[in-house]
């Protein structure tokens, strides 16, 4: 067992919340092209907003850095948004 796997059972929710979630990527990387591009606009933004509110400059890297985890935890938020609400949907139905 020299690999790091789960040794437990995933649920039914689990399971239809991680094709939900896998689903929610592809249309975010294929679909949505203005959503992507808007959520990096915030994030560079929120960059900007941040260097302000510190008062402290950053270089090329540090901004590029601090965008990019501003945008992964849009992507993520995305993502989680789409499946919750697709499994309520679900659940109403």
């Amino acid at each position: 067992m020299g690999k790091n796997k789960k040794l437990y059972k995933r649920s039914e929710l689990e399971k239809i919340l991680r094709e939900y979630l896998r689903q929610a990527k592809c249309k975010l990387e294929h679909e949505y092209p203005g959503t992507r591009e808007a959520m990096k606009l915030v994030a560079e933004s929120k960059t900007r907003e941040f260097m302000q509110i510190m008062d402290r400059g950053l270089d090329r890297e540090e901004r590029d850095f601090l965008s990019s985890l501003i945008v992964s935890g849009m992507y993520q938020s995305f993502c989680y948004g789409y499946g919750v609400g697709k499994v309520e949907a679900k659940s109403e139905s």
